[in-house]
């Protein structure tokens, strides 16, 4: 039996004295016999044959009000709290009570309690989402208002009941209803309830964040400001909320913003105004235009530069070591002013190619001359034009993003609900969409990636089912190329360098190369480090591909599961590991002269597999 004492505590909100609708209930509870609550499903201790039809009700016992139904008992008739049998079996989630009641003439949306609730108001409280879709299909009215002027999904807001407002808004509940006062479901979130959550997930419904209420003629982001809600205010900035809108008083969320005092969302609306002040001027517009090339260009300057300044003929470290600490507090300040936000995540991305290029243009012009042959340069030439296409096609493909349209998703949402699925291992509250098997959500992208592999920051991009086999190429190549350079570098150092390792010692030869290549030993560095990197993970893949048939992403969670449980689950032992060779063949789609038969699987679209369920429970967490 539900306690209807957490309706007002524990939701992390602060929404004045809401007095819960079964406050008298729980006084009584308290008066008889200090009886404590009977979960369902356990044995009554009670004889229950002397017992009223409202706690009959309440435990969900259906034979009991049948019996007293049957006996002249009229489940219209509210008690003395003007609380109706139906209120009762909502507040405790009885769905086959709620059938029989309505059966026997319950009105679905009769008002009673405190609050002048009906049944449906009661159950979203609670939470209940079967109740709610049950109570919806005997024609419950999710518009009507209860006492305090809050129809259902303004509830499920304040009660942060994520799928019950997610349920309602797809069985056609207006995302901006208004209250008594005009405020919509995101204001109310906005102003009550201090976090990213429900104000988030109301964004994805696309609201109006530029409403006002009815009184005070406030936005969702004045309310934020008001109630110091740091996270609503950062939400809603992003989701394009009007800096310049002034309320009754003729205030702006920056003006309420000095007026409360809040210094962290004083800060965040004047950085915010002076963005939106910039990107007024014209030539702000144009480089954020060509934001993209504009960092490809300055990374390219950057990294030359370092070298540059490494390879100058002085010898005075200070000088040196003023000239990078210039160039370094430059491509800060040009990040901080210029790179938007959205495209930081690239910026990995733009290194590895500009260092790509400069190791190309060191072979070129160092390496060229003694390495002259064909069979040294076509080999490193061909390398280099395989790295940069699978870099390109890992860059560029689609990694398996998951997508849905508006009407999929709210198709989605129902189906799952009704069918009792509706929560995070089916449903990503984040994308609105199914989430297939062998699915995660990326928090870097912002999307749902299809056999989730790992979000790359080499190439700034997810690896999924869509890329994840040039990633592996592009593994591939970029050792190759790092393992010619190398070797490139040690025959540049033989020729050109009058001392070696073997006659002189390690810090003798360390010091001759620093002095007579500087530019050489810097690229040799970033070298080996990329080479380093991009073996160690090549292998690792490789690896998983093979003999594990698993995603990295699906390796580590089994890991730490087994770190964490007594029962142990065997990486090999998966539905998806089908053998070395045949691994290979499906993750490469090859099919070897037809010496292999290609398992082709969509797994954009796959949400259950038919393998062995004892293999299968394995999985279902990943």
């Amino acid at each position: 039996m539900s306690s209807p004492c957490k309706l007002s505590h524990g939701h992390g909100h602060q929404h004045g004295h809401h007095q819960h609708p079964g406050q008298h209930w729980q006084d009584a509870h308290s008066r008889d016999d200090k009886e404590t609550a009977i979960q369902p499903g356990l044995p009554l201790v009670e004889d229950y044959s002397n017992w009223d039809i409202v706690k009959a009700t309440q435990h969900g016992l259906l034979e009991r009000c049948r019996e007293l139904v049957e006996a002249g008992y009229d489940v219209r008739q509210p008690d003395k709290e003007n609380v109706t049998l139906l209120h009762w079996a909502a507040i405790n989630n009885r769905l086959e009570l709620i059938k029989y009641l309505i059966s026997k003439g319950a009105v679905v949306d009769q008002l009673g309690g405190d609050l002048n609730s009906t049944p449906l108001h009661w159950a979203v409280r609670q939470g209940h989402l079967q109740m709610i879709i049950l109570l919806l299909k005997y024609g419950a009215d999710p518009t009507l208002i209860d006492g305090e002027g809050y129809s259902s999904i303004h509830l499920a807001v304040l009660f942060q009941h994520l799928p019950v407002i997610a349920y309602l808004i797809s069985k056609g509940q207006s995302i901006d209803i208004q209250n008594m006062n005009g405020m919509t479901p995101l204001m109310l979130s906005a102003k009550q309830i201090i976090g990213l959550e429900p104000t988030s997930f109301i964004l994805k419904f696309n609201p109006s964040v530029n409403a006002t209420d009815k009184v005070h003629r406030n936005t969702a982001l004045h309310w934020a400001v008001s109630s110091g809600n740091v996270d609503a205010v950062d939400l809603l900035l992003e989701a394009g909320s009007n800096l310049d809108a002034q309320n009754a008083k003729g205030e702006t969320p920056l003006d309420m913003a000095h007026l409360t005092r809040h210094r962290v969302i004083t800060h965040i609306l004047t950085q915010e105004t002076y963005a939106k002040t910039s990107r007024s001027f014209r030539i702000l517009k144009l480089l954020q235009k060509y934001e993209l090339s504009l960092i490809v260009l300055v990374s390219l300057a950057v990294i030359g530069g370092v070298g540059y300044i490494l390879d100058m003929s002085t010898d005075s470290w200070l000088l040196k070591g003023t000239l990078l600490a210039l160039v370094i507090a430059g491509s800060q300040l040009f990040i901080r002013r210029f790179v938007s936000h959205n495209s930081q995540k690239y910026l990995p991305a733009v290194f590895f190619v500009s260092s790509i290029f400069w190791v190309f243009m060191t072979w070129f012009v160092c390496f060229l001359p003694d390495l002259a042959e064909a069979a040294f340069q076509m080999p490193f030439i061909i390398s280099v034009s395989c790295l940069l296409y699978f870099f390109y096609k890992t860059w560029r493909s689609d990694p398996g993003y998951i997508k849905a349209s508006e009407e999929e998703t709210k198709q989605t949402i129902i189906t799952l609900a009704e069918a009792g699925c509706l929560d995070y291992r089916m449903f990503c509250t984040s994308c609105l969409v199914k989430k297939p098997l062998r699915s995660m959500h990326c928090h870097a992208c912002n999307s749902c990636v299809a056999k989730f592999d790992q979000h790359c920051t080499w190439t700034g991009q997810c690896i999924g089912t869509g890329n994840h086999h040039y990633f592996v190429l592009f593994l591939f190549f970029l050792c190759i190329v790092g393992n010619w350079m190398v070797y490139a570098t040690s025959v540049y150092w033989a020729d050109h360098c009058s001392t070696s390792f073997s006659k002189d010692g390690a810090w003798i030869f360390l010091m001759q190369i620093i002095s007579c290549a500087p530019w050489v030993l810097y690229i040799f560095l970033i070298v080996c480090s990329l080479t380093i990197c991009s073996t160690l993970m090549l292998i690792m893949q490789l690896f998983q591909i093979a003999f594990l048939g698993l995603t990295s992403q699906e390796r580590i969670t089994l890991q730490m599961q087994n770190r964490h449980s007594k029962r142990q689950v065997s990486l090999r032992k998966t539905p998806f590991n089908h053998g070395c060779f045949q691994n290979l063949a499906d993750f490469f789609h090859c099919r070897c002269f037809g010496l292999f038969k290609v398992n082709s699987v969509d797994w954009t679209k796959q949400y259950q597999i038919a393998f062995d369920p004892s293999k299968m429970r394995n999985l279902r967490s990943v």
